[in-house]
């Protein structure tokens, strides 16, 4: 160790006599770039050890407060120095490897202790980080390069500004897996989402038929006359106007003729209304879900006679993964469903427990009975202003079934051909809007949020007996809710 300082020594004096040039000859070899600089704290400072990471063929600037008298570095085939006067010296990386440099004052105590660790770096580092700057002006972000990988650092002031620090990294490392994320947000935004479905469907449906029966005895000869026209949409008469005309002739009690009609008609018309709208708050890229509604049981598999039941969700859902893009613009992947169960669709099965022996006929034991989802869902990625809405889904279906059911030949007669035939019309409409609408949001007072059983109180018994109240007062006495003043002008729900 004693060459090793003899020779830092000597060139420490040659700086000190030369000035400038030692310094500036190896700046010029690193291609002029400037020598990233590094004020020392005062020798009394408590802790006098700092770690330092440094690049093949990179330096270092030092300055310090007091003068340097001796510098001890522990092995220079890694990491050496240049001084260019007593107060400022250049830490140079010379090979991959770690070390540690000291420096001593006149009196030989210890100025600082260096812990340096030279890594073979990767190229390009400084232009990484002028396109870090450029780019993304927020962001203060650290790199280190590492056997050809490259550690991220730092803060982001947001989810999307790290993913672009991340993505202008990628080039740079040997591979895009590389590229090893450790930047920090710096706030934390939370998107609230309000989604809403609605959904109408209109439907009409028309039946006219007309049923025609005769019937004529003479002596031994006897004939029938009917036309029995059916409704082949629903299959039989759902209402309506039903009117049976006719006459029947009787001789001694005996039938001797009868002519018969039969008119049923019917007009349906039908609106169903569903909303839902399910609110959900989640934080700038984490996932949230949201489910309101039941599960029904549903057989997977069978082994030896034992059904496995597993559980399929329905109802209102609701999943999203918010990203905050800059002030104010909000990236969400969304995933909204609505349904509920149906017996459309469904599937019923019945099992074989034995066969009967004196029949030889199967003896049928348990019935399952699975039902089926009548489903609207929507999944997309869209782009938001916070507090803007956007449909994100859409659907107007019309549906028309029509149908003639009638005597051949007769039911195409002008005029009188509509007493041969019977029609079925349906016609189904459905519309049906997806609106998403986010907002950035901030914590609150609770004070300031209303729960939905606010000012509610169980009625005593006497007053529900006697009175029939379910509730005692909306308002408890006294509180600030029972003494809100009235709203002054139009207020209320407004139905559209």
């Amino acid at each position: 160790m004693s060459a090793n300082r003899n020779i830092v020594l000597l060139g420490l004096a040659v700086a000190l006599s030369t000035g400038a040039p030692a310094f500036a000859q190896n700046n010029d070899q690193l291609g002029g770039a400037p020598a990233q600089q590094m004020a020392v704290p005062n020798a009394n400072a408590a802790d006098v050890t700092q770690q330092l990471t440094l690049t093949v063929n990179k330096s270092y600037m030092i300055e310090f407060d007091t003068e340097i008298d001796d510098v001890i570095v522990g092995n220079p085939a890694i990491a050496d120095i240049v001084a260019r006067d007593r107060r400022r010296v250049a830490v140079m990386g010379a090979a991959p490897g770690e070390t540690n440099i000291v420096f001593l004052d006149r009196s030989g105590r210890k100025l600082k202790v260096l812990e340096v660790s030279v890594t073979d770096g990767v190229a390009g580092m400084d232009q990484l980080r002028g396109l870090i700057k450029r780019h993304v002006p927020g962001a203060k972000i650290d790199i280190e390069a590492v056997n050809g990988r490259i550690i991220l650092s730092g803060m982001a002031p947001n989810l999307s500004a790290a993913d672009r620090v991340v993505q202008l990294a990628k080039p740079y490392a040997k591979d895009e897996n590389a590229v090893l994320n450790l930047i920090a947000i710096q706030g934390k935004d939370q998107v609230a989402l309000k989604v809403r479905f609605v959904e109408m469907q209109r439907t009409v449906l028309k039946q006219m038929g007309i049923n025609l029966s005769g019937e004529i005895n003479i002596d031994d000869w006897n004939t029938q006359l009917e036309t029995n026209n059916a409704f082949p949409i629903n299959g039989s008469a759902l209402g309506g106007l039903a009117a049976n005309l006719g006459y029947v002739n009787t001789v001694n009690g005996v039938l001797q003729s009868s002519v018969g009609a039969a008119l049923n008609a019917l007009e349906r018309v039908g609106v169903v209304r569903t909303l839902a709208e399910p609110n959900l708050t989640a934080i700038s890229g984490e996932a949230g879900k949201f489910l309101v509604g039941g599960e029904f049981p549903v057989p997977v598999a069978q082994d030896e006679g034992t059904i496995t039941v597993e559980f399929k969700p329905f109802g209102v859902g609701l999943g999203y993964t918010p990203v905050v893009l800059s002030e104010g613009r909000i990236s969400l992947q969304l995933s909204v469903e609505v349904s509920e169960l149906s017996q459309q669709g469904g599937f019923a099965s019945r099992g074989v427990t034995g066969i009967d022996p004196n029949t030889g006929q199967p003896i049928v034991g348990q019935t399952i009975t699975i039902p089926a989802l009548k489903v609207r869902r929507a999944e997309t990625t869209v782009e938001i202003p916070s507090g803007g809405s956007l449909v994100i889904a859409g659907l107007i279906q019309e549906s028309t079934r029509q149908s003639l059911d009638g005597i051949p030949g007769a039911k195409d007669i002008p005029v009188l051909g509509a007493l041969f035939r019977s029609r079925d019309f349906i016609n189904d409409e459905t519309e049906l809007v997806v609106i998403v609408t986010p907002y950035l949001v901030d914590p609150t007072d609770p004070q300031n949020l209303r729960d939905p059983d606010r000012g509610y109180v169980t009625p005593r018994d006497l007053r529900t007996v006697f009175f029939g109240k379910l509730n005692e007062v909306y308002a408890v006495p006294g509180s600030a809710a029972g003494k809100t003043a009235a709203p002054k002008g139009s207020s209320g729900f407004i139905f559209d």
